[in-house]
């Protein structure tokens, strides 16, 4: 077989007698490169991605950045820059953003005014709604997930368990329960 020769290839042996080894041969259209000019700091996306330029290197911006960077304890304390290499103040700079120190100090400022124990009481009202408002969520879908009424067990077989109490008898005694618990709570208050 006979190879043909092209313009291409004519087009490259002179350019390599007259040493333009980087000269083109042929002519493409269709294709521009896309130039960016991306800064430090910039976010973009780009084949389904979104980037970034930290430090001079492009990143993936990862979905558990944001989480990643509110667990991050720094060095020192945003408040007295005072070293944080205790676990202690790890874990007071997750809870209130300063450390341990600062804490005992903010704390103890709030006793000497008489505010900590309204603080505190605070504290735990906030805390005792959000569970109360999770379990309560929780059992609503327990309550919905209890009207499929038959199950499979190990073995393959079907089992049903529809008997007791229905749906609606456990959603008001569980109102029942919450509502005494609620008026305990007041009553401690």
């Amino acid at each position: 077989m006979k190879k043909a020769i092209t313009e291409a290839k004519v087009q490259r042996m002179r350019n390599i007698i007259t040493k333009k080894y980087n000269n083109k041969t042929q002519v493409r259209s269709g294709y521009t490169k896309q130039s960016s000019n991306n800064q430090e700091g910039d976010i973009w996306e780009e084949r389904g991605k979104q980037w970034t330029i930290r430090n001079g290197i492009k990143r993936t911006v990862s979905k558990l950045d944001n989480a990643r960077k509110q667990h991050t304890t720094p060095l020192c304390c945003p408040k007295c820059n005072g070293k944080m290499q205790h676990p202690a103040h790890k874990h007071t700079y997750r809870r209130w953003g300063i450390c341990f120190i600062c804490t005992s100090k903010w704390e103890q400022e709030m006793r000497i005014d008489g505010t900590y124990d309204d603080f505190v009481k605070l504290i735990d009202d906030s805390n005792f709604d959000f569970w109360l408002n999770d379990i309560t969520k929780e059992y609503g879908e327990w309550l919905e997930s209890r009207n499929s009424k038959s199950y499979v067990t190990e073995s393959g077989d079907i089992e049903d368990w529809s008997g007791g109490k229905t749906s609606k008898e456990l959603k008001q005694e569980f109102e029942q329960q919450v509502k005494k618990l609620k008026e305990s709570r007041n009553e401690n208050k």
